[in-house]
């Protein structure tokens, strides 16, 4: 067997698999490369935030002077709301003197990390309190430990909610969507992962088995190309006709050959900008948080989408039609990629199945390429459409994508999916292999 992949490998096809595999793998390097981070996005991150929360107060503001009747309870509420988004302001004015004074050194300087920390996470924690009172409470003693100190505010943040979570028209998501970015930050700081946030060889990893890459995207089109061609050469070089003198033994047999072929090609092309990035940038964060849709992994339900597909450090996710992360959960890349293991594992036994069908069901080798060609076709087309995508083998989705719910099915869809027509494909292809045989003999 190993000499019969090796064989496999040294065939010209591979090579060229292998290379355009490689380039797809090697021109994202650059973008995971230790690279600076960007000044002039967080700077307009700080900017959006000070016209919010200017808008916000002026709007406070006109409502206020609105009421006719207040009691001096009921004041207090409304000074201590003012307050709060005045001391926001100054507090975003200051993220975005730190990086015009700066710049790139804030990354750079153990102090002013901290000093940027403190801004971002402050923030984020009055946000919590405004829309739930002592929404910040279950962080508070994880933000001692760190470090960090109150900040110094000139309004009660127990009262802040009275008026914050009135005005909120989408005061749940809102909460979640905070709450979500304190524990990823927080997990950052505690795991001292930060530094690695947007570089290095397992966001690399996960960016290339998302929707969004063109590795994942190519991955169907590729394996299915490499898959016919071996199969249709070893059928020209009669390699078919000795194998199949025990049709089981060949059935087997072949499939192991190019599936363990095909995934050593792409382990490879995978591995060596892995390789080049870990020691660039080190191997740190494999336990990276990124966002699940765990609720629907065992479920055939999926999560509805949006047009607002968005990017947030490893994570990926639709937004809601507010802007909003959806109803997820974080859970450790390397947990993500156990479990999205073996889709890959069995989406690549599909297509290996599709192209011996490819070959095995037509004669003429015009339509075992063009049988090929419109399962590709067909691949494309349902990437992009929902085309009956719940028994779709064709619009299953790259495997973190399923994770997140990004996909158009989930996990247990996508499985169920695989398996159903890797048997039924064996089925056929077996009974054509039969049929040949005893049309040879």
């Amino acid at each position: 067997m190993g000499l019969e992949i090796k064989s496999v490998l040294k065939n010209k096809v591979s090579a060229v698999i292998f290379f355009i595999l490689l380039v797809l793998n090697m021109v994202q390097v650059p973008n995971y490369m230790g690279h600076e981070y960007d000044v002039e996005q967080n700077m307009n991150i700080f900017e959006t935030q000070i016209q919010q929360y200017q808008k916000a107060l002026s709007d406070i503001n006109l409502q206020y002077m609105a009421v006719k009747h207040m009691g001096a309870e009921e004041k207090v509420y409304w000074n201590s709301y003012q307050d709060y988004l005045s001391w926001a302001i100054d507090n975003a004015k200051a993220g975005w003197n730190l990086f015009n004074k700066y710049g790139k050194e804030v990354f750079k300087n153990k102090g002013l990390i901290k000093r940027y920390n403190e801004i971002t996470l402050w923030d984020k924690l009055y946000h919590l309190d405004a829309l739930k009172k002592n929404g910040d409470q279950k962080f508070m003693r994880q933000v001692h430990n760190l470090g960090f100190e109150e900040a110094d505010i000139s309004f009660d943040q127990s009262r802040i909610f009275m008026i914050g979570s009135q005005i909120s028209q989408n005061k749940k998501e809102d909460y979640r969507t905070v709450e979500l970015s304190v524990q990823e930050q927080l997990h950052q700081l505690e795991t001292n992962t930060e530094q690695y946030v947007g570089k290095g060889p397992w966001y690399f990893l996960a960016h290339q088995l998302r929707i969004d890459s063109s590795f994942a995207y190519l991955f169907m089109p590729l394996c299915l190309i490499y898959c016919v061609v071996v199969l249709m050469y070893e059928k020209k070089t009669g390699v078919f006709e000795l194998e199949q003198l025990n049709d089981v033994h060949f059935f087997v047999h072949i499939q192991v050959k190019v599936f363990i072929a095909f995934l050593l090609l792409m382990i490879a092309s995978i591995g060596i900008p892995f390789l080049l990035l870990g020691i660039s940038n080190g191997f740190a964060g494999w336990d990276t948080w990124l966002l699940a849709d765990t609720k629907h992994f065992f479920s055939f339900k999926r999560m509805y989408h949006t047009d607002n597909y968005v990017i947030n450090n490893m994570s990926e996710y639709y937004a809601t039609e507010q802007g909003f992360i959806p109803d997820l959960s974080f859970i450790p890349l390397w947990k993500a990629l156990i479990i999205s293991l073996p889709l890959i594992l069995l989406k690549l036994e599909l297509y290996i199945q599709m192209a011996m069908f490819c070959v095995y069901t037509f004669t003429k080798t015009g339509f075992n390429y063009l049988s090929g060609i419109i399962c590709i076709i067909l691949y494309v087309i349902s990437q992009r459409m929902d085309l009956i995508s719940f028994i779709n083998p064709f619009s299953i989705t790259p495997s973190l994508s399923v994770l997140s719910g990004c996909g158009m099915q989930n996990w247990l869809n996508s499985i169920c999916i695989c398996v159903v027509f890797i048997f039924a494909l064996l089925f056929i292809n077996y009974v054509s292999v039969r049929q040949k045989d005893k049309m040879s003999l």
